[in-house]
């Protein structure tokens, strides 16, 4: 009678599925392994590994049987990491497994195979019991996937979406993303272009869009070739803070209020919109307002208003001067 108590519990912690490696680790032979993989206790899922046949069938599992069949040390990567990790846009299956790289074994596995020239441990936790590359990683991953993206304005748009959602998400920071391109653009990856002008507008102390609208904004006035505004900035005067604002301008007294519909159309919401500008304005801000529907519609109306106050601004400093 052989005693599964060891294997079973393993499996239990791993979507049902165990990798052969690991199963040798814990003592069960090849011959012991033969025996139990009748089908009933145990079956074959990959060539390299094993499933309980009473364990639910599900794309997580089937993730980790790639993961797993790929050998020691191999972690979900790219799309499939990120999807893991929930970032929006990705996709799990068909898993895309990365492993340290090796001469001694031909790998034609379960997965998507890659093996890069570098792939440190700190790059892979195991995260819900699947082996899977840090976010930062896999992020640069996904950018490397379109050839010549760095040539391509929407898909650095889109990497810039997903950095965007995945430092919300306290996923990524502006340390960890800029210690990543220090160690993967030494080797010259696919993705470092991308990355890079990505990178550009985001350093340690960035702040990411609290909302669509917001990051639809910096997009429409980065493409018009308007100087950056900060997002999320705390404002107020001599008397004290009067509140968080959309945008400011980094050199110049302006602010830029987003007013959504969904959140700036009540008579309270109004009432409040309208006291807080009154204090801005008395505090020196110019108060740029910009409507939803000028966000997604009109979005030269978006870069003429910001580009009018930025002017009122800087000819009333000349005449103050």
């Amino acid at each position: 009678m052989i005693d599964e108590t060891e294997l079973r519990e393993l499996a239990s912690q791993q979507h049902g599925v165990v990798a052969v490696h690991q199963a040798e680790a814990l003592g069960y032979t090849r011959r012991t392994r033969d025996v139990l993989v009748d089908g009933h206790r145990w079956a074959r899922a990959a060539p390299r590994v094993l499933r309980l046949p009473g364990a639910p069938i599900t794309d997580a599992q089937a993730a980790l049987i790639a993961v797993l069949d790929a050998g020691p040390g191999a972690a979900l990567r790219g799309e499939s990491a990120a999807a893991w990790w929930a970032i929006p846009g990705n996709l799990l299956l068909p898993a895309q497994v990365v492993r340290p790289r090796s001469r001694r074994d031909l790998w034609d596995r379960v997965g998507v195979a890659h093996q890069p020239l570098l792939l440190p441990a700190d790059h892979v936790v195991v995260l819900q019991g699947i082996p899977t590359v840090v976010p930062c990683r896999a992020l640069f991953d996904v950018a490397g996937t379109q050839r010549r993206g760095a040539e391509i304005p929407w898909w650095v748009e889109r990497m810039a979406r997903m950095v965007d959602t995945a430092w919300a998400m306290r996923l990524v920071s502006g340390r960890s993303l800029h210690a990543m391109f220090g160690a993967l653009a030494r080797r010259g990856r696919p993705g470092i272009g991308v990355m890079r002008q990505v990178l550009e507008d985001r350093g340690l102390d960035y702040v990411t869009p609290a909302s669509g609208l917001e990051s639809r904004v910096a997009q429409i006035l980065r493409r018009a070739g308007q100087p950056p505004l900060r997002r999320q900035v705390d404002s107020g005067d001599g008397d004290g803070w009067i509140g968080r604002v959309d945008f400011r301008d980094a050199s110049l007294p302006v602010v830029v209020e987003v007013q959504s519909e969904r959140f700036h159309t009540s008579r309270i919401d109004a009432q409040l919109d309208a006291h807080r500008r009154s204090l801005l304005a008395t505090a020196g801000f110019e108060v740029v307002e910009i409507l939803e529907f000028e966000v997604w519609h009109r979005p030269q109306e978006v870069i003429r208003k910001v580009a009018e106050g930025r002017r009122r601004v800087a000819a009333r400093m000349r005449a103050a001067a």
